[in-house]
């Protein structure tokens, strides 16, 4: 069968739950994009009702959709390239089912929220991030793909988390009643964060090219590890580019809107370097960790 050709299913028979994996990611991926609409929705809600502050609370939740939408992309793209049978070029059938999904977001979006300019570019963008996630959905070999899905999860879980225990966690990391405190909290945090963040990631795409990754050796794990990251920074390129009129916007009505979304931005580059990086390394010594030395009687036959 032609390698770039869809033809009957899964590109390596796998059976049981590591056959279905990118279906329970591509399930987990709507979830969580679902999730994370929902819980934007009273921000831009009240956005397009003329409340300054939400304006600037929704250009800080760019990132995060834009995240949600270029994961969900990808995993719904693999899951379709995997299990469709369909004679089509695998990436024209990631792309469009990135595509379609971006369509979804956006439309979504501009009906609940309005077609305000702002809005509706960064829709469009969504639309574009989404089908680049597609995309990226039919690359060989899959695994490495859903790997990479697996690992930007684990991350986005443990952003949750710092989320849920965000007032704990600063206490711990020295937090008081000064600015300076807790400007210096919030970077330790964040740090200790990325750092734990990023190897939970590449033991994640670690754990999930192990069982499935048959043949490949350690490039495929190094990129897998690196993936997370990888995804991380085209979505805050996206937010970047797609939310410039919102934060334009929300510079206009906020004294300090220009230095915090400075910080954001910065933070959320620089958060995505250390998964990139750290990520890549955790998986390649996680492998390494398999491989074994030559055996006693190898030793003995070439002394």
């Amino acid at each position: 069968m032609n390698d770039t050709v869809v033809e009957s299913g899964p590109e390596a028979p796998v059976d049981g739950a590591r056959g279905r994996a990118p279906l329970a990611l591509a399930g987990l991926a709507v979830v969580w994009l679902a999730a994370t609409l929902w819980s934007a929705n009273a921000t831009i809600s009240d956005f397009t009702g003329g409340d300054v502050f939400a304006l600037t609370r929704a250009a800080l939740a760019l990132p995060v959709v834009a995240t949600s939408s270029l994961v969900a992309g990808v995993a719904l793209g693999l899951a379709a390239v995997e299990f469709l049978r369909v004679r089509l070029p695998r990436l024209l059938i990631g792309a469009l089912v990135g595509l379609v999904t971006g369509g979804a977001v956006a439309g979504l979006m501009l009906v609940g929220y309005g077609t305000g300019r702002a809005l509706l570019v960064f829709a469009v963008a969504l639309a574009v991030a989404s089908t680049a996630g597609g995309l990226l959905g039919g690359l060989r070999p899959a695994p490495v793909v859903g790997a990479a899905v697996a690992g930007t999860f684990a991350w986005l879980f443990l952003g949750l988390l710092q989320g849920v225990f965000n007032d704990l966690l600063l206490n711990l990391f020295g937090a008081g009643d000064t600015p300076a405190s807790r400007v210096t909290a919030t970077s330790r945090l964040l740090l200790t964060v990325a750092l734990v963040g990023a190897m939970a990631a590449g033991l994640t795409a670690y754990r999930y090219l192990r069982p499935r990754g048959d043949g490949l050796r350690w490039p495929a794990y190094l990129v897998a590890g690196a993936g997370p990251g990888l995804l991380l920074i085209l979505a805050n390129v996206v937010a970047l580019a797609g939310g410039a009129r919102l934060r334009a916007l929300a510079e206009m009505v906020s004294d300090t809107g220009h230095v915090t979304f400075d910080y954001v931005g910065v933070a959320g580059v620089n958060t995505a370097l250390v998964v990139l990086f750290v990520g890549a390394i955790t998986a390649m010594i996680a492998f390494g960790r398999t491989l074994r030395g030559p055996s006693p009687a190898d030793s003995d036959q070439t002394s």
